[in-house]
């Protein structure tokens, strides 16, 4: 069964400017983890690109401080659904270590899947970030569901501090 025991939510970030979001989202651990299907829910708010990034690091602090990108060889899964209004359709893009929302393209609200498998990250680094650059006025916010946890105990350990 699907459910938040299994496969934890986590908030990023809540809802808010996409200027805001820009190196302000929660870093989240990937240590009892196989990976991390980060989603990122982006409403048109002016005509600027927003570029999205995966931060990795050994510690939360050093992963939003955004010292590691997610880099070349760790290309991740990502897929897209345009406009989230009309269709609950993803649809599949190539890999990639980022993603650009494009404001000429986006016209409503689309949401992004970026998949980041915790074997990928860099010297086993455990925490990854979400990091934006662009958008003055859009909103954005930022939801991290853990894939495969591995917590022995009934009440499972915290991924963010």
């Amino acid at each position: 069964m699907l459910c938040p025991e299994t496969y934890p939510v986590i908030l990023g970030h809540e809802a808010l400017a996409a200027s805001a979001v820009l190196a302000t989202s929660a870093a989240v651990s990937l240590e009892n983890a196989k990976g991390v299907l980060i989603v990122v829910t982006h409403t048109t708010g002016d005509n600027v690109n927003v570029t999205l990034t995966v931060d990795e690091g050994d510690t939360a602090a050093e992963a939003v401080a955004g010292t590691h990108k997610v880099t070349t060889g760790a290309e991740f899964p990502i897929w897209v659904t345009l406009n989230a209004a009309t269709t609950d359709v993803p649809v599949r893009q190539a890999d990639a270590l980022t993603y650009v929302i494009d404001a000429d393209v986006l016209t409503g609200t689309c949401i992004v899947f970026f998949y980041i498998a915790a074997s990928k990250l860099t010297n086993n680094r455990q925490w990854v970030h979400l990091c934006s650059a662009g958008a003055a006025s859009a909103i954005m916010s930022v939801h991290y569901i853990l894939d495969g946890g591995r917590y022995p105990q009934a009440s499972p350990l915290t991924a963010i501090t």
